[in-house]
């Protein structure tokens, strides 16, 4: 037993996942643990001009990191030698400060063409940093090498400093432009350090590229960027609606709100990886051993979380005046809808990535899921601009209920073609 727990901790691919855990963990909670203060500070007006500044800024992020955390990892997981590595690196680099410029110029064009008032420019022009942060920042290479120790470290110590120094400067609503700074300034230091390291640790270096190897990097990840992409919009479309059409008190309250069942999602996170691979072996026994898997942890899971959302929409004031305070609290009842999008949301899970794409089908998946983005794109367009914040909200929860529909339809369809295939061989 000791054996084969020491054996553990040596192995690489299990030390990188911890480190690859904990840089999750702290990317995702870290930031919010100055939400219930700066939604006091802030206020709902200023805090909402943050929020939608942010998601704008957030579409652009994606386009530079395009989908290289996997293209670009596996291509590193093998390469067989320092010189391809480094061909490699800056192949995918060099793609990232392109695009770069490129998100740089249409995102002006576009706040420009939006007609984005003078506050939301400077608030994106500050936010952008997150952007170049991203650009420079090799996650990807440290993922692909299995040496995520030093990325975790980085994003540890940058993200505990930025919290820090929120509370101790961050005193009243006048400062969202220090807060943007504080917050974006996190992934530009990252990045900075990681090509650091990069380069005097790794000893991984830049070497000449044409035009033609970025084009196949382009090509190479433009799967995995679709998808990432669809996904930033399935989570973004709600503000940057109310941002178009509703007021700035608005969009705050509702991105503050939303951040509470988004924080559930968040935690079940780690159940979800965590019972992935398991549930992919059992799959590939057979189909029917995978969905009894899926089913029995669903019976499980379901009903938990089911009691949670429960519990959370019927203490809904309470929990809304308890972490954002009275300014918030009167539109507790947007928990509702966010609250059963959070249970549909986990549901899905189960329907989509556990069953779906656990089983070899992501095909099926992608095509549930890109339905679910037209309909929440539609759906936000349409209540958002008549019913505000309460329109965004059920929008939401709808959207997610076509997902499930769509995965239950798809699901069905495989199980169909699975029974005639052992039909015929039979």
């Amino acid at each position: 037993m000791v054996y084969n727990i020491n054996s553990l901790l040596k192995n690489k691919i299990f030390i990188n996942g911890m480190w690859l855990y904990i840089l999750q963990i702290f990317n995702t909670v870290l930031p919010l643990l100055t939400l219930p203060y700066i939604t006091r500070i802030l206020g709902s007006s200023q805090y909402g001009v943050f929020s939608f500044s942010l998601t704008f800024v957030t579409y652009f992020q994606v386009i530079v990191e395009y989908g290289f955390n996997l293209s670009g990892s596996r291509k590193l997981a093998l390469a067989s030698n320092q010189e391809e590595k480094s061909r490699i690196f800056t192949r995918i680099t060099m793609t990232k400060l392109i695009l770069c410029v490129m998100s740089f110029i249409i995102m002006i064009v576009t706040a420009f063409l939006l007609g984005l008032d003078e506050k939301q420019l400077y608030l994106i022009l500050i936010l952008f940093t997150i952007v170049i942060g991203t650009a420079i920042q090799q996650v990807w290479l440290f993922q692909g090498l299995q040496v995520m120790k030093y990325i975790t470290i980085i994003n540890v110590l940058s993200r505990t400093l930025s919290v820090l120094l929120i509370f101790l400067l961050i005193r009243d609503s006048t400062q969202v432009y220090l807060y943007s700074a504080l917050y974006a300034v996190t992934f530009l230091f990252n990045g900075i350090l990681s090509a650091t390291i990069t380069r005097y640790k790794l000893k991984i270096q830049f070497t000449s590229f044409s035009f033609k190897d970025i084009i196949s990097e382009l090509k190479d990840g433009w799967h995995i960027f679709t998808t990432s992409a669809m996904s930033v919009v399935f989570s973004g479309i709600g503000v940057t609606v109310l941002g178009l059409s509703n007021s700035d008190s608005t969009i705050g309250v509702y991105s503050a709100i939303q951040k509470v069942p988004y924080i559930m999602i968040m935690m079940f996170s780690p159940v979800g990886q965590a019972i992935f691979p398991r549930i992919s072996q059992k799959f590939s026994n057979s189909f029917d051993d995978g969905i009894k898997s899926v089913t029995r942890i669903l019976s499980i899971i379901l009903p938990i979380i089911g009691i949670v959302s429960f519990i959370m929409i019927i203490f809904s004031s309470s929990i809304v005046n308890l972490i954002y305070g009275k300014q918030y609290s009167a539109y507790h009842s947007l928990m509702l809808p966010l609250v059963l999008w959070f249970f549909l949301s986990i549901l899905n899970n189960f329907l989509g990535i556990q069953s779906l794409v656990s089983s070899g089908y992501q095909k099926e998946y992608g095509i549930a899921f890109r339905i679910s983005v037209i309909a929440i794109v539609i759906l936000n367009i349409l209540l958002g601009y008549n019913f505000g914040a309460y329109g965004v909200a059920y929008a939401t929860m709808f959207s997610e209920f076509v997902l499930t529909l769509s995965l239950v339809y798809q699901l069905n369809k495989v199980k169909s073609k699975i029974r005639r295939n052992y039909s015929t061989l039979c």
